[in-house]
């Protein structure tokens, strides 16, 4: 009778053990994917008192959920310091519209394609217009400078080596708050300036907004989430494009360009074409 009660002890002390190591084990499981996140990127990235809102803030705290063996750290901070971070190791992933660039994506590694943006001139009303890059570059307008760390800065650089005779002046410049880049071209210091159709839209209602006007659309532009080169990301990178998959194709990605970029970017002509056309480079 003794012997089966320490039997049955030992039994009951190794099942206690094994349930108050199992959230141990389970919490062990759960890898940390450090995010940076630049300010001043409405309606793409918004800061919420710490937490993601906009557009990849919402796309973000999906792949959060439907991924539970990941967990998602989001820090705002500027965006040189982003990719500084992201250089270091400091941060796993970049959250933001970054476009395809060959250096960006040879120094780093990317997501397949997380959304598609409308590339627009935005200028003054009443001012010099432009309906193309070339008209800008023939009617000698003057840009607004772009950041270097900034994947519009390489859309001109692009088209300037693709129209040696036809360029378009190009300064680049530190960080820039879209809402402050844009008070430019209505006070007139500068013609034009190069965004997304989005990015506009977000400061569109304010005093300096309502003085501008934009183009019809110039292009499209896929966007993409960069990481860190390291063995954990690269299994990350597996998962996260598994999901954006499946998102694209179930129509969420759709439904998020409807509620946060203003309009339906999925739908424009050769929408189904550009998005994701560099996945693969």
């Amino acid at each position: 009778m003794k012997l089966r009660k320490i039997i049955t002890g030992l039994a009951l002390a190794g099942l206690a053990t094994f349930t108050l190591a199992t959230p141990a084990v389970r919490a062990a499981s759960v890898t940390t994917i450090n995010v940076a996140a630049p300010n001043g990127n409405s309606p793409y990235i918004i800061n919420k008192g710490g937490k993601p809102g906009g557009y990849y803030g919402a796309l973000i705290q999906k792949i959060d959920k439907d991924l539970p063996q990941y967990k998602f750290k989001t820090t705002f901070t500027s965006q040189n310091a982003v990719f500084v971070g992201l250089q270091s190791g400091k941060y796993d992933l970049a959250l933001s519209n970054f476009w395809y660039n060959k250096e960006r994506f040879k120094n780093y590694l990317h997501t397949n394609a997380t959304g598609l943006d409308d590339l627009r001139l935005v200028t003054r009303k009443g001012g010099k217009q432009a309906n193309s890059l070339a008209e800008v570059a023939k009617k000698k307008l003057s840009l607004e400078p772009v950041s270097t760390d900034d994947a519009r800065y390489s859309v001109i650089v692009n088209y300037n080596q693709q129209h040696p005779k036809n360029k378009i002046s190009l300064k680049g410049i530190g960080d820039q708050t879209t809402g402050d880049a844009l008070k430019q071209i209505a006070n007139g210091k500068y013609d034009v300036a190069i965004y997304p159709y989005a990015a506009y839209k977000s400061v569109a209602s304010t005093a300096a907004g309502k003085k501008l006007t934009t183009s019809k659309s110039i292009g499209l532009e896929s966007s993409y989430f960069l990481l860190h080169k390291s063995a954990k990301n690269r299994k990350a990178v597996k998962a996260i494009n598994k999901e954006l998959t499946k998102l694209y194709k179930s129509g969420y990605l759709e439904k998020l360009t409807k509620k946060y970029l203003y309009e339906d970017t999925f739908k424009l002509p050769k929408a189904s074409k550009t998005f994701g056309a560099e996945n693969n480079k």
